[in-house]
């Protein structure tokens, strides 16, 4: 029964995805011994994040092909639960270690980033293309 589902997994990834996967895997256990073995916190702190960026990818990736099957609200329940893994690891990872500063300097930035960064560029496309734009105050009741 092994050998019959490892030969359907194969059909299931393209080339460019198994490069990816395999790329995140090597980033990610180099950035594992790099730590163990105490290397150059920067040369770590790089491989380190190119592997969580690939990582994040790979789940955007996953999120969009799951999200086909299910509709566009279940897609965007999906991105939103399943976008902010990253910063859940990086702030678990981060209170283990004891750097509560980090996990405040990045709650702070997500939600700056989210409110003012990502509304105000709805806003903004949105006033290019529809002009001025009118809200219903009972809409969002």
């Amino acid at each position: 029964m092994a050998r019959f589902a490892l030969r359907n997994v194969n059909g299931l990834l393209s080339r460019n995805e198994w490069l990816t996967v395999g790329g995140a895997l090597v980033l990610s256990v180099v950035a594992g011994l790099l730590t163990a073995f105490h290397i150059n916190a920067v040369i770590t702190f790089v491989i380190a994040g190119c592997a969580l960026a690939i990582l994040a990818a790979l789940v955007g990736l996953a999120t969009n092909q799951v999200g086909s099957r299910l509709g566009p609200g279940a897609t965007g329940v999906l991105q939103s639960a399943l976008g902010n893994l990253p910063e859940l690891f990086v702030g678990f990872f981060a209170l283990r270690a004891g750097l509560i500063p980090v996990i405040q300097a990045a709650l702070v930035g997500s939600i700056l980033g989210n409110s003012l960064f990502v509304l105000g560029l709805a806003f903004f496309v949105g006033g290019l293309r529809h002009g001025t734009q009118r809200f219903a105050s009972e809409a969002p009741r």
